[in-house]
């Protein structure tokens, strides 16, 4: 007997149930979480007071949030993102954050700041999940890795910081 014609027949049937039973179906629901864990050494306790830190930052503007986008120097191999030879960034830790709904992504992107500039870090490469196929500016989480980026990579993602630490026009002075 052959088996394709009723697996494919199987197939056909539960994604013709699901897609009557509306678009909300496939969707998942995303547990509410806080989770930052360290590289490195296992340190709960510095993991739990990087979040404690977090909670208290009250501006993290200064901190670059990547979508999907790995900055120049840092590679993902088959398993593991490591730093390129030639670079000084440092891989600090991941975050895993939701509060069990579904929240604006520049939301989720000011609590990733915030964990990343309580970890000692100044970027975040960040992947959105659970995104509402009606309402791409929403997601219910967010994953992040945090790093502390090469001062010539930051540079160039933020030219406009560089140009203001580093020069002086007359009758500027700066602070």
């Amino acid at each position: 007997m052959n088996l394709r014609p009723v697996c494919l027949s199987l197939v056909v049937g539960t994604f013709a149930i699901l897609g009557c039973s509306g678009s909300t179906y496939l969707h998942g629901k995303a547990l509410e979480q806080n989770q930052y864990r360290g590289y490195g050494e296992y340190q709960p306790e510095r993991d739990r007071e990087v979040l404690t830190q977090a909670a208290a930052v009250k501006d993290a503007a200064s901190v670059i949030f990547l979508q999907e986008t790995l900055p120049e120097g840092i590679e993902m191999t088959a398993h593991t993102l490591q730093v390129k030879d030639g670079y000084s960034h440092q891989l600090l830790g991941k975050l895993a954050f939701s509060r069990g709904r579904v929240d604006s992504k520049q939301d989720l992107i000011a609590h990733v700041r915030k964990v990343a500039l309580a970890a000692g870090g100044d970027a975040a490469v960040g992947l959105f999940l659970l995104t509402p196929a009606s309402d791409y500016t929403q997601a219910q989480a967010v994953e992040a890795v945090i790093l502390k980026l090469d001062p010539r990579v930051r540079t160039k993602l933020r030219p406009d910081e560089a140009t203001v630490k580093g020069s002086s026009a007359p009758g500027l002075e700066q602070l």
